[in-house]
């Protein structure tokens, strides 16, 4: 049976997974999910909660950038593992191309709905 949607569910509260940056672990940092309710409930708009979310993805995708780069570089100097470095590279690699679709598809739509009339 479907339930009704609660009036008082927030977007943060359905959007609950953040990367939040983890303790170092080798002198490399790892990006880890962490579900805080500390921010579920937030007393600003839809809109503003919605920037926000975007903003943490961002610095997801920048922390797991870098978290790839660090593991080249210690590839180099013998101290990773391929696997471990094919496998955070090609994470990094994924989540470039969902910023950059999903970044495209906002513009597109932006310039859809400023060219509308009223």
């Amino acid at each position: 049976m479907v339930q009704p949607i609660d009036p008082g569910i927030r977007l943060a509260q359905i959007l609950q997974e953040d990367f939040v940056e983890s303790t170092e672990k080798q002198g490399v940092v790892q990006n880890t999910p962490a579900n805080s309710s500390d921010d579920l409930f937030l007393s600003r708009s839809p809109f503003v909660d919605i920037l926000d979310k975007a903003i943490q993805s961002l610095e997801g995708v920048s922390r797991q950038e870098a978290y790839a780069n660090q593991l080249i570089e210690q590839y180099v100097a013998g101290e990773a593992d391929l696997q471990k470095v094919m496998v955070e590279t090609s994470k990094a690699n994924l989540m470039v191309q969902m910023t950059v679709t999903v970044v495209n598809n906002a513009v597109q739509t932006f310039k859809e709905i400023t060219s509308m009339q009223i």
